[in-house]
């Protein structure tokens, strides 16, 4: 199983045995975001949907009585007193994270679930090769598919072990293998799974078809790595330029402007900009880094 919501504040282990009394909110929230029960799925967070939106509506509570207290702390700090714009103040902070919190716990699951996805794809490409070759030397699909389970191929590995997990336990290879095209939010591996059961329905060569896929894979991942090194470029020119053309033009503009305006520049002013000049570099890195593409290890 998945771990749970790191920023959820109230345990899904105690959230799968809420009381009837209460579990009607739940429910509610629950048939609003339909989708839901399907996300949790494909998260691996193996809770029934009314639990987890009760938990998620009891963390956002929490969140919303502890953002009253930052409220007052911002109102009384800004204003310098205690009035009725303070508690507007507390209470717009309050609702906001209550609101906030709210959306984000019960779109978490979703967003877990393309996180799994994206873990896939990384390791998805090396694990197909793996299995080619082992059926390309005469070893059975199943015996393939254990080895891959086995494997240090990480989601993609736990994703074939429930797949042995299910033939083991009595379910056709075609039926195992459906389970895990539906389970899963990899578009790749969901792809590549179809092509082997419609293969294997149709007596078809596994091998050939699998070997077409890799193939496709290896093109569309050497091109998504051409394109992001063509991107990195602009990227670099740009960061280049906030980095060092910037400050110091604007530095030196400021100082033309105020010999002419007859005013002199301060130091607080040197600062600020470079204050501004050096989050503006932090937030680029961090957004070329999350702009690398899920085949780069």
């Amino acid at each position: 199983m998945k771990e749970q919501n790191p920023v959820l504040l109230f345990p899904l282990d105690k959230a799968r045995h809420f009381s009837n009394k209460f579990i009607f909110l739940g429910r509610f929230l629950s048939k609003i975001i339909f989708s839901l029960k399907y996300d949790l799925k494909k998260a691996e967070i193996d809770i029934e949907p009314a639990n987890y939106c009760l938990a998620a509506l009891i963390s956002a509570i929490i969140y919303g009585i502890m953002f009253l207290f930052v409220g007052a702390a911002f109102g009384i700090i800004m204003l310098r007193e205690v009035s009725i714009f303070t508690f507007l103040i507390m209470f717009g902070f309050s609702i906001l994270a209550f609101a906030g919190s709210l959306i984000f716990h019960l779109l978490y699951p979703k967003l877990a679930a393309y996180q799994l996805a994206s873990l896939v794809d990384q390791e998805l490409l090396f694990s197909l090769r793996t299995l080619l070759i082992q059926l390309s030397s005469g070893i059975s699909l199943f015996e393939a598919m254990q080895s891959i389970a086995r494997s240090n191929y990480g989601q993609v590995s736990h994703e074939f072990e429930q797949v042995v997990r299910d033939i083991n336990s009595g379910m056709a290879e075609s039926t195992a293998l459906e389970k895990l095209a539906f389970r899963t939010k990899s578009e790749v591996l969901k792809k590549s799974v179809w092509q082997i059961i419609t293969t294997l329905k149709s007596g078809g060569s596994i091998v050939s078809a699998l070997n077409s896929e890799v193939s496709d894979l290896n093109a569309q991942q050497v091109e998504i790595i051409k394109n992001y090194s063509a991107e990195l470029n602009l990227w670099t020119l740009v960061y280049l330029i906030i980095a060092a053309a910037m400050p110091s033009l604007g530095i030196t503009f400021l100082v033309i402007a105020s010999s002419i305006g007859g005013s002199g520049i301060g130091v607080e002013a040197v600062i600020l900009i470079a204050l501004l000049a050096a989050v503006i570099q932090v937030a680029m890195i961090f957004m070329i880094k999350t702009k690398v593409p899920k085949v780069i290890k």
